[in-house]
């Protein structure tokens, strides 16, 4: 019940305050113009990431200050820069650089790391030794923009990262980690309240806000932070119960990874800059197939859904862990050469007039 009540304070109040930025937005210049490469169809407040915050922060209130500090002030890092980055577009470099700062205060101040990668070859856990630090910000970072790379349509970002921190809270409270699963609790019903406002409805022919580079980067981090945090590298168990090894925390996440890493690839392998965006990800794709917009983002979410029970499944059943290691090499390989030739075979997604009304992306910004 306590759970329920969090989950659903948690989407109310971040919906009813989505709903007053929206229209303060413009004063507070969050909002996103169409024009040039930005094909959405109206100009749309950029405060989704604000209410997801904002909702993060009840669930960070119920615990006590010491456990909630280093998160909050990790929030505030990656909320600053994301936010100045959707009034005024911030240079990379520096956007990578808070995003490392963030990252360590997660490592310092929580001491959260990535000590193991755990079991993957079937002999023992491999462990990073003196590597933890620098691969840890690697993970999260890898995170954060894997998720940016897929707020390229409405719904598509909000849709992954409910499952996504639904998940996760399901671990959490499985393994008895009651502090991460009120966080997480609050962060599935913010996403869900955001989702309703972003995704595309019978009643919401388009967004009616979006993220913002700051929702998405915050998103990431926080997936990024609790794959981590949930995982054996991190926690012992409690009360007899197992905690979550990172390759089932990998899967949780596989899809927006697996579309970041092929995706670089390709570009690589084509002589072009990995980090110039193009329309070669998996929701264009399904749009090539002739799906609309809310069919596209909901295929991604269902993928979502299937890969996330995979990883807990494999989790509550003992699955080995280089099994679920080989498994997902055997997902990437395929799904890399199946979309290398889908895109060598299929012309580009070019958008008319008709179209741009139903590109809107989650954040209104051309996405690598």
């Amino acid at each position: 019940m306590q759970s329920l009540v969090l989950l659903t304070v948690s989407a109310i109040s971040g919906l009813a305050l989505a709903l007053l930025l929206m229209r303060l937005a413009p004063r507070l210049g969050l909002i996103d113009h169409p024009g040039g490469r930005k094909e959405h169809a109206a100009s749309t407040p950029l405060v989704g990431g604000i209410t997801i915050a904002f909702a993060c922060a009840v669930g960070l209130a119920q615990l006590p200050f010491a456990a909630a500090w280093p998160m909050a002030l990790a929030m505030a890092i990656i909320m600053v820069v994301g936010i100045a980055d959707d009034i005024h577009e911030v240079a990379p470099l520096p956007k990578f650089m808070v995003q490392a700062a963030a990252c360590l205060v997660m490592i310092y101040f929580a001491d959260v790391r990535l000590h193991t990668v755990g079991d993957l070859v079937g002999l023992r856990s491999i462990g990073l030794w003196i590597f933890v630090v620098p691969l840890s910000v690697f993970a999260v970072i890898g995170v954060i923009n894997a998720i940016n790379m897929v707020d390229g349509i409405d719904g598509n970002t909000g849709g992954i990262a409910l499952v996504a921190f639904a998940a996760f809270a399901f671990v959490a409270r499985e393994s008895g980690m009651w502090a991460q699963y009120k966080v997480l609790i609050s962060l599935t019903g913010a996403t869900a309240g955001f989702v309703l406002l972003n995704a595309r409805w019978p009643w919401n022919t388009r967004a009616r806000t979006f993220l913002g580079d700051a929702g998405s980067m915050l998103i990431g981090f926080l997936l990024g932070w609790f794959a981590i945090d949930l995982s054996a590298s991190n926690g012992a168990p409690t009360d007899g119960l197992k905690t979550f090894p990172p390759i089932c925390a990998l899967w949780v996440l596989v899809i927006p990874l697996c579309d970041c890493v092929s995706l670089m690839l390709r570009r690589r392998k084509a002589g072009r800059s990995m980090f110039v965006a193009d329309r070669q990800h998996l929701h264009h794709y399904l749009l090539n197939r002739g799906l609309g917009v809310g069919q596209a983002s909901a295929v991604t979410a269902g993928l979502s859904v299937v890969a996330a029970l995979i990883g807990i499944g494999g989790w509550k059943l003992g699955v080995p862990e280089w099994m679920m290691f080989a498994g997902f090499v055997v997902l990437f390989g395929g799904y890399h050469r199946f979309m290398s030739h889908a895109f060598k075979t299929m012309p580009q997604f070019s958008v008319t007039p008709e179209s741009t009304s139903v590109l809107g992306g989650v954040s209104g910004r051309p996405k690598a």
